[in-house]
């Protein structure tokens, strides 16, 4: 995910060159040579070097500032959040902060104090695309996506080459089966990327949504293409691919899809839940047993996966194991149900 703390060493309310001319010498000095590691992706260097500014001239340089930018370059964000709280200490009114902090706290998984920052930052300075579209990705980590619509919509308003808001906003709608909309946002985002394997995939779950199971298919090995030739693997095309074949019958094509996406993600429930149902279906009921044991292993509250599992405990004659396995599906279910209903309407 991209945002404003991915861009380069410019801040809004303090430029780099006013940063510099409100330092003593030697600190200027040392701010430049951090200045220049972190244009050249050495961050831990350029990390330390503004740690070490910092200590030599306690809170009058925008040292703590750059240091956030730096660790959420080394994706450190624990740390990041502590320079950009002391930062904000003494600089309370730098919309800058406040964005960075919000975006953060973002990838914590804290969207609500997210959202905060961003309200305040907002107050301050005029928001980017970058920063509308983490407001979008905040309300789908509280699974409210008619604000995330809302938001990531005046995202690629305000930028209508934002690549990652066309795409999340594209999830956003196949979440509320809006598939017309969704599919026009993945085609924006294939407009702007031509072998975007994410967007192909998601384009295959809305043809296989729609029936059309061979364009689906279609579809994933084009991603997966696409995929192997940039080197950036996800699992999620092979799950997809795998998936779909074994609905079709093609049950060793399917294993081989799957197996690939299990070790791309090995800690991927669901993939393999995926595993070990092609394998009992495929007779192979020990692989079988510990593909869905794994699953129910990395996620155990999930009914579906504890019902899997005990299917093939049932077809292995193991039958205490597989109605223990029932009666946890059984307990789940009615956990989820309860929830449910306890929740009030919005």
């Amino acid at each position: 995910m991209k945002g404003r703390a991915l861009r380069g060493m410019t801040v809004r309310a303090c430029p780099l060159f006013l940063a510099c001319m409100m330092m003593g010498q030697d600190a200027r000095s040392e701010f430049e040579r951090g200045a220049g590691e972190f244009r050249d992706g050495r961050y831990e260097e350029a990390e330390k070097i503004f740690e070490q500014v910092e200590a030599q001239s306690p809170g009058t340089t925008e040292a703590l500032l750059f240091q956030g930018k730096t660790l959420i370059r080394l994706e450190n964000f624990a740390k990041a959040e502590k320079s950009l709280r002391r930062y904000l200490r003494v600089h309370g009114d730098s919309s800058d902060a406040l964005y960075l902090l919000g975006f953060v706290l973002h990838r914590q998984n804290q969207p609500r104090e997210s959202l905060e920052l961003y309200t305040r930052a907002a107050a301050m300075a005029r928001p980017t695309s970058d920063d509308l579209k983490v407001v979008g990705l905040n309300y789908v980590l509280l699974n409210d996506y008619g604000d995330a619509i809302t938001w990531l919509k005046k995202a690629v308003e305000f930028d209508p080459k934002n690549q990652d808001a066309w795409y999340y906003l594209g999830r956003s709608y196949y979440t509320k089966s809006m598939l017309e909309e969704a599919r026009m946002a993945f085609l924006k985002v294939l407009e702007l990327n031509p072998e975007d394997a994410r967007a192909e995939n998601n384009l295959g779950l809305i043809l296989e949504t729609s029936g059309q199971a061979a364009a689906a298919l279609d579809a994933y090995r084009k991603a997966i293409a696409w995929q192997e030739k940039s080197g950036k693997a996800s699992e999620q095309p092979y799950v997809n691919l795998g998936n779909l074949l074994m609905e079709q019958g093609e049950s060793k094509n399917a294993l081989l899809a799957l197996e690939k996406a299990v070790a791309i993600a090995p800690d991927n429930a669901f993939c393999r839940m995926k595993l070990g149902v092609a394998y009992r279906d495929a007779g192979r009921l020990e692989d079988g047993r510990r593909e869905l044991e794994k699953a129910t292993q990395l996620e155990p509250n999930n009914a579906a996966m504890h019902y899997q599992l005990g299917r093939l405990y049932k077809e292995m004659h193991a039958l205490d194991r597989a109605q223990a396995e029932f009666a946890r599906t059984a307990e789940l279910q009615s956990r989820a149900s309860g929830a449910q209903a306890a929740r009030p309407e919005r």
